[in-house]
């Protein structure tokens, strides 16, 4: 395994500066009917090697010149519509492509267009962090900030059905795995798929709070009063869905995606998502420009009061602006909230979405249709080409590299030391657990194979 130093070196050869900018400026606005196809490969693939870069970037304290690409090539709205595009994408056509059986022959390409959405989120949260990135996306922000809301709605409405679900599947033995079908199979691997992007989209919103005095009015307004985020914000830190509690023991989501149990003198130490939710709620409410504009009633002031409970030392300590947002609100239980300011605000509507659902007005089925024929098939030269476009993408020494974990058996779960030679994509234990998942992974690791060494086209 390398060593810290050596991964640093590797991960920062992803893509260098000139690459990141000839990425960028061939990103283009691509159609929902032809995502899968070659050319939404290759987009993907230059979109997953800027956003691994990207937090490389801001992981070694490198030049940003991811950002810069963004901005010197005027591609936010690219970026902001592939993130508008997969969530329609998810929400109208993929259940249709499952009464299709989209999965039956394999899992690859319907898991890597799933997975397309966290990049793009992931790659967002990288760059929002910026401040002229925030202001370079201004045009479309609303787009990113209505998305923001329906993940914070989506977080703050998961049943413990949904969540008792996730933690089967997560808990499911690898032999299990192996015997699904492939349909089964692709659902174990998106178990925990929008949860985990939703949790970025926290990120992101709280990034845009960060520079909230740059953004047009109207998107100010619709942060605090059309959707009055503030409120949905105060239910994610009071019941935070990135804390449980399973078999007696709390556990907390951690910045690499995975739960980790907690002692308990450490239960009130903020994980990362639990500290974006307190920044967020400290620009919203403490922000002079905020405050003049967010419309106080009876409801969201009492939603808002629910705060000072969990504003204990221990929190301020780790967070100690904190500190003016608790005297605010303990003069905010005695005052009535100042009126808003009155202003007449032209409301700016999500364009890149209303245009997205508008190619849909004929319905989805033809668009799911259209993909089942030239996506979704057991076509050997379809599946060849898509193995070519994700070779390329997922090279396995840089994967090594920017993901170093120890890698699991395909069938057992045990510790693996043994790779498919062929494919260099699944790992086992022992050559029988590899002799016993040979009929199940025979086709896909041929694909793979000649998709590795054959040049993309």
């Amino acid at each position: 395994m390398s060593s810290g130093h050596d991964v640093g070196r590797e991960m920062a050869s992803v893509l260098t500066a000139p690459e990141a900018e000839m990425y960028v400026e061939a990103l283009k606005v691509i159609p929902i009917k032809k995502i899968g196809q070659p050319a939404w490969l290759r987009q993907h693939e230059m979109l997953e090697k800027l956003n691994m870069q990207a937090h490389v970037n801001a992981m070694l304290n490198q030049d940003d010149f991811i950002k810069e690409a963004f901005i010197s090539f005027d591609k936010a709205n690219v970026l902001i519509y592939e993130l508008v595009v997969m969530e329609v994408w998810r929400e109208k056509v993929k259940p249709l492509l499952e009464d299709m059986g989209y999965a039956k022959s394999s899992t690859m390409t319907p898991y890597i267009v799933q997975y397309h959405e966290a990049t793009v989120v992931n790659l967002l949260e990288a760059l929002t962090y910026s401040r002229d990135f925030v202001e370079a996306a201004a045009d479309n922000i609303v787009d990113v900030i209505d998305y923001c809301n329906r993940a914070l709605q989506y977080l703050n409405s998961r049943t413990e059905e949904e969540i008792e679900e996730e933690r089967r599947l997560e808990n499911l033995p690898a032999k299990d795995f192996a015997d699904m079908s492939s349909p089964e199979q692709l659902r174990y691997q998106t178990r925990d798929l929008r949860f985990q992007i939703a949790v970025r989209a926290v990120s992101i919103l709280r990034y845009i709070t960060d520079h909230i005095t740059c953004l047009p009015l109207s998107a100010t307004t619709r942060i605090l009063n059309t959707h009055d985020m503030p409120c949905a914000l105060v239910e994610l830190a009071v019941h935070p869905p990135w804390v449980r509690e399973v078999d007696g023991r709390v556990e907390k989501l951690q910045e690499n995606q995975k739960w980790e149990p907690i002692a308990p003198s450490e239960r009130l130490q903020l994980s990362k998502y639990e500290a974006q939710v307190w920044l967020a709620l400290y620009n919203l409410l403490m922000e002079p420009e905020c405050r003049r504009k967010y419309q106080f009633n009876t409801y969201n002031k009492n939603q808002i009061l629910r705060l000072r409970a969990f504003l204990n030392d221990v929190i301020l300590d780790q967070i100690p602006p904190l500190t003016e947002l608790r005297r605010s609100l303990e003069e905010l239980s005695i005052m009535q909230p100042p009126a808003a300011e009155a202003n007449v605000v032209i409301e700016q509507m999500p364009e890149l979405r209303e245009h997205v659902l508008g190619t849909g007005k004929g319905g989805w089925r033809p668009v799911a249709e259209h993909q089942m024929k030239k996506v979704f098939n057991d076509n050997e030269d379809t599946m060849r080409r898509q193995a070519q476009a994700l070779a390329a993408t997922y090279n396995v020494d840089t994967l090594d590299a920017l993901f170093p974990e120890a890698p699991k058996c395909a069938v057992c779960g045990e510790p693996a030391t043994k790779r498919c030679s062929k494919c260099k994509n699944e790992w086992y234990c022992r050559r029988q657990c590899q002799v016993e998942h040979w009929p199940k992974h025979k086709k896909l690791c041929a694909t793979i194979a000649s998709g590795a060494k054959t040049p993309a086209s």
